[in-house]
């Protein structure tokens, strides 16, 4: 269903799931600094599946 409406419209989600990560364009993390201050940066495909990889092992 994403697939079929990001030609009209555009989507920004939060998720562990593995599978939104195929059909993701781009990806960011955000991550935090000894003050809780966030940042954003773009990452690769890879270093997002690492991510929920690693989140699921913890769960």
């Amino acid at each position: 269903m994403i697939h079929e409406l990001s030609e009209t419209a555009q989507f920004i989600t939060t998720t562990f799931r593995p599978e939104m990560l195929m059909t993701a364009d781009k990806f960011y993390g955000v991550l935090f600094d000894n003050q809780k201050v966030s940042s954003i940066r773009a990452i690769r495909r890879e270093e997002a599946q690492e991510f929920v990889d690693q989140e699921a092992q913890v769960q």
